[in-house]
């Protein structure tokens, strides 16, 4: 990737995602170019070009190429806990919850908060909904299948993988109960663009990994709308290495990346 291409990725980036690029990146991205047979000039200035114009299907790659999507079951397993006793006291003042993941991936996150409330709730099926988004609809498409590799189930714990899996015969692929699926809705999401297919309130938001790559301002448009979005005394979970800038004033004080949606005083804008 020349510095001439890489500076249009990083103004593409800046437009399509939100994601600040730095210079580092540069390598990572010509890694990626090469992993996606983009190695070639004339592949990756078509792929600008298209992008540039405004071509769906060239940004839906592009977009690809600059987003990452590791995650994994049950990351920052307290996380879990603390949301998922959350549900429950909205359960117990309001009759249900709801919930989204804000940058589900291949759906680890969403299903892990599902087992979570199962587990909490004591039954297959409580009265919580998890919306579960993404930008790239190639990993949503994963996330639906609900089936995964012995690598993915590596980390979990034994009796979950007893409760909540059955082995495919065919495949050899561990798939998640019926029971955990139903709980998930997942839906193409873009946190930078004008419009959000999803509406509050939720009581619980799961937004990690993600800050730490936006560009400032965007980091803080992104946070004020999810602010909006959160229902009372809701939660907002961040990875525990973010921190939510010049948003702070909208949280309570936060503990190992758990914050506590504040109420703005009457007659402030956001509420």
């Amino acid at each position: 990737m020349t510095v001439e291409q890489f500076e249009r990725v990083r103004r593409l980036s800046l437009k399509l995602t939100g994601i600040a690029l730095a210079d580092r990146h540069r390598e990572l991205l010509s890694f990626r170019c090469r992993r996606l047979k983009l190695d070639a000039p004339a592949s990756l200035d078509a792929l600008l070009q298209a992008s540039e114009r405004g071509d769906p299907v060239a940004r839906q790659q592009m977009i690809g190429l600059l987003t990452i999507s590791h995650t994994g079951f049950f990351r920052n397993p307290w996380h879990f806990d603390i949301a998922a006793g959350h549900a429950m006291c909205a359960i117990n003042s309001r009759g249900s919850a709801r919930m989204w993941s804000a940058a589900a991936a291949t759906g680890e996150e969403a299903y892990s908060l599902a087992m979570a409330v199962i587990d909490a709730a004591g039954c297959d099926a409580p009265p919580v909904r998890i919306v579960a988004t993404d930008i790239n609809p190639k990993v949503l498409e994963i996330a639906r299948l609900a089936e995964y590799g012995e690598p993915a189930l590596s980390s979990l714990r034994p009796e979950l993988r007893t409760r909540f899996f059955s082995v495919q015969a065919r495949s050899k692929r561990w798939r998640i109960s019926e029971a955990v699926q139903r709980m998930v809705e997942f839906v193409q999401l873009n946190l930078s663009a004008e419009a959000w297919p999803v509406d509050g309130p939720f009581d619980v938001v799961f937004c990690r990994n993600v800050l730490m790559y936006l560009e400032l301002a965007h980091r803080f448009s992104i946070l004020e709308r999810i602010a909006s979005l959160i229902a009372p005394d809701g939660l907002l979970i961040l990875d525990p290495a973010e921190h939510l800038g010049e948003a702070e004033h909208l949280f309570g004080a936060g503990n190992k990346g758990v914050y506590r949606r504040r109420l703005a005083p009457q007659g402030t804008g956001i509420s």
